[in-house]
């Protein structure tokens, strides 16, 4: 029999109470960051959209991909900006980029642009917001959680090196249900013997190792 863990794919999903899994809305005409902003507002939608987990972000790549191929444009914008006080960019929600967040540059280099966009590539870049950009609406409260990633079973992650969190949980079903309500979970470890679950963020552990108690999920990432 083989020695190789169990691998099994999963996907959990919490869809927001209108019954849709995102939701996004993009406005095709050029303007402003700031404008776009009020554009988005307009229709309802609290500002620009925050995509700062992989899974939204992978779906913003879907749903703009033609018309990033397609349209004369730079890119879009979306819901992330520098604060003033830190000097970091931040996501319109209050929380910060995840530490593997997919940037075109090294933006410590660009201190002077405080806009965030999603350019024709699919990388996010820096703006000075006054370029005309299309614009990504979204929702900033309630957000629709989703973990899409593998269960390794009879698996741990291994080189630990920092968590986000450790708690303690009923079951594994518990313990992934939390890694998708975290952006920057990355993997989650769940202890049979103990009931805890271990949260680990981008880069804190270097691969997997046996252990019969545990199950371990592992999220894709952002590409």
């Amino acid at each position: 029999m083989s020695r190789q863990p169990l691998l099994l794919w999963l996907t959990l999903v919490f869809a927001l109470g209108k019954g849709t899994l995102f939701d996004f809305h993009v406005i095709p005409t050029r303007q402003r960051f700031q404008s776009g902003e009020s554009l988005c507002q307009g229709l309802g939608y609290d500002g620009l959209a925050i995509i700062s987990s992989p899974e939204m972000y992978r779906y913003t790549l879907k749903l703009t991909k033609l018309l990033r191929a397609n349209e004369p444009i730079h890119g879009l914008y979306v819901g992330l900006r520098r604060n003033p006080q830190t000097h970091l960019m931040t996501w319109d929600d209050g929380s910060s980029c995840a530490e593997d967040t997919p940037w075109l540059v090294d933006i410590s280099l660009y201190p002077q642009l405080d806009y965030g966009v999603l350019n024709r590539a699919g990388d996010l870049s820096l703006s000075s917001g006054t370029w005309g950009q299309y614009s990504l609406c979204g929702n900033h409260n309630n957000l629709s959680t989703e973990a899409q990633g593998i269960t390794a079973r009879g698996q741990q992650p291994d080189g630990v090196s920092s968590s986000l969190s450790l708690i303690t949980v009923p079951s594994y079903l518990a313990c992934v249900l939390l890694c998708g309500r975290d952006y920057r979970c990355r993997a989650a470890e769940f202890n049979s013997n103990l009931l805890t679950c271990m949260i680990l963020g981008p880069g804190s552990y270097t691969g997997l190792k046996a252990n019969v108690q545990s199950q371990t999920f592992v999220r894709i990432g952002y590409n």
